[in-house]
């Protein structure tokens, strides 16, 4: 079983966890969003196949124990997407996606890039990605939040405030509780 750095709302290590036991208490522990982006800016949405098909990041994945951020994001693109490009880091944020039953907090570190010469190719991990413009994938998460993970919600919106860019997304933690 992996283990990750349990950590504080300061992002400081105070312990060790695994993905289990994280969810099921409710414990910070760090995970990765990298937003991909094609040539004509549009955003690679990745179709979670764990949820059920709920939209997700480009990239997402778990920080493993004495990894950095930088190191996961890294590991992760290439796992995923097989993705060899820099990284731009956006923010380390908290976000809490405790939604219904869900008890699942993590501290984010989020990354974007731009790949040239890349082209998605389906794998054990990811089956589709679907290239989006960014303000059509914040209309459709305005208008259906329940087709979205949480944590794409969250990243999303700190995307939106780091980035300043004009768009917003509409309240949608009452819409996941009560769909």
């Amino acid at each position: 079983m992996e283990q990750f750095d349990l950590v504080d709302i300061n992002d400081n290590i105070i312990g060790t966890t695994d993905k289990e036991t994280s969810h099921q208490n409710g414990e910070i522990h760090r995970v990765i969003a990298i937003y991909v982006f094609n040539s004509q800016n549009e955003l690679y949405v990745q179709e979670h196949l764990k949820s059920g098909g709920l939209w997700d990041n480009s990239v997402g994945g778990h920080v493993i124990k004495n990894e950095t951020y930088d190191q996961a994001a890294q590991r992760e693109g290439f796992e995923e997407l097989n993705l060899n490009c820099p990284l731009q880091k956006i923010s380390t944020f908290y976000s809490d996606e405790t939604f219904g039953k869900m008890n699942i907090k993590h501290m984010f570190g989020l990354y974007e890039c731009t790949p040239v010469n890349w082209q998605f190719i389906p794998n054990e991990e990811v089956k589709n990605i679907i290239p989006l413009k960014i303000e059509d994938v914040i209309q459709l998460m305005s208008d259906s939040p329940n087709k979205f993970t949480p944590g794409f919600l969250n990243t999303m919106s700190q995307y939106i405030s780091q980035k300043q860019l004009p768009f917003k997304i509409k309240e949608y933690r009452s819409r996941w509780l009560n769909p």
